[in-house]
């Protein structure tokens, strides 16, 4: 009768696991996005030479949570005089909205580069992302062949809370299997 009250205790622990496992899964849904731009860009991407109107994209974003933990830009150009340019990405449609100035990394050589944009993690980003390119020199042209948002969002408060939930109930299963193993249950039969 021991040996089937074992059994039965671990059956239960194994499915109070799983299923506080597939609620966690849950709670863990996906937290950002990754949004990939490749045209078809305004003048077929050519930023043009010499002037200061440049190039201008602009992209809208929805269905993020309001607030990002990490935003990550990334840019691919093509040309040789990349140094020629300079660039800002900015978040809403207002001059005045907040934005990151792209001019150091803009250097001839590199044609594809990274920024993590942490001076707008506050920021909400479901709004329009305006990507701006001006070359102001004249000689050779330079291209924008993509460009990408890499959004991780954080988690909104109800999905802290049911993974606190979760940690407290594996806890309190956990606790429950190892006192009955370690105490015993009283459903053993008694002997006479």
């Amino acid at each position: 009768m021991t040996n089937l009250s074992t059994q039965i205790r671990t059956r239960m622990l194994r499915k109070g696991l799983a299923v506080g496992v597939i609620a966690a899964l849950l709670c863990l849904s996906a937290q950002g996005a990754l949004y990939t731009f490749t045209g078809p860009f305004q003048n077929g991407g050519v930023i043009p030479d010499n002037s200061t109107i440049g190039l201008t994209d602009a992209h809208t974003l929805s269905g993020l949570t309001t607030t990002s933990r990490d935003i990550i830009l990334t840019v691919n150009l093509s040309g040789a005089s990349i140094s020629d340019l300079t660039g800002y990405i900015r978040l809403g449609n207002l001059p005045s909205s907040p934005s990151v100035n792209l001019d150091q990394y803009l250097t001839d050589g590199t044609t594809s580069f990274s920024v993590d944009l942490a001076s707008l993690r506050s920021s909400n980003p479901n709004e329009t992302w305006t990507l701006f390119f001006a070359d102001t020199s004249p000689g050779i042209e330079n291209s924008l062949v993509s460009w990408s948002l890499d959004i991780t969002a954080v988690p909104e408060p109800m999905e802290w809370a049911l993974i606190i939930f979760f940690g407290l109930f594996a806890g309190l299963r956990g606790f429950c299997f190892i006192r009955r193993t370690r105490f015993g249950s009283g459903l053993a039969g008694t002997k006479s």
